[in-house]
């Protein structure tokens, strides 16, 4: 077994332990996991402290329920990630604040991924963000939007007061735009 499936394995034998009301369990999970997902968060936010806020409830909602994680559904790490994006997504639509006038500059790379699959993945981040730069600002907000943010397409219209059908055409063509840039 390499040291990521053994980290992993870890992980969810912590989280099992804490579905069982462990709270050194407890403690060791949020040592071993919080400083990436804080680094995640803050990436996400642009904000310490809503960073902070959302890895907080994070954890609170891991607490209360461990017993919920499936490990044959996947990893714990991955549950983990996944409260705190959807903590984060709520949190960013509560805000009703969509920065969408920057691209995001670096992608926080898979904990699982070797140092070569790294270096592809940031080649490839580098030549999206080229393309998406490549767009009119009409076409890559909502994709940004979508895609980035997870925004659905009707929140996407609430939130730029655009028809549903015009944000719809503005992502399939900006998705159109974006695949005749990569295949450059």
């Amino acid at each position: 077994m390499d040291d990521i499936s053994a980290d992993l394995e870890a992980g969810n034998a912590l989280m099992q332990a804490c579905a069982g009301g462990d709270r050194q369990a407890f403690h060791q999970l949020y040592l071993n996991e919080a400083p990436r997902m804080l680094a995640f968060a803050r990436r996400f936010t642009g904000e310490s402290a809503c960073a902070e806020d959302a890895l907080q409830d994070t954890f609170v909602q891991v607490w209360k329920n461990a017993h919920r994680f499936r490990h044959e559904r996947g990893s714990a790490r991955a549950w983990l990630y996944g409260l705190l994006r959807y903590r984060l997504l709520n949190q960013q639509r509560r805000s009703s604040r969509y920065e969408v006038g920057h691209l995001p500059d670096e992608s926080w790379p898979d904990p699982g991924l070797s140092p070569e699959q790294c270096s592809l993945a940031d080649n490839d981040r580098k030549v999206m963000i080229e393309c998406l730069k490549t767009l009119r600002l009409e076409r890559r907000r909502p994709i940004l939007m979508a895609y980035y943010m997870g925004l659905s397409y009707e929140q996407i219209a609430d939130s730029l007061a655009v028809p549903l059908g015009t944000i719809k055409s503005r992502i399939r063509s900006g998705l159109k735009g974006l695949q005749e840039c990569l295949r450059l």
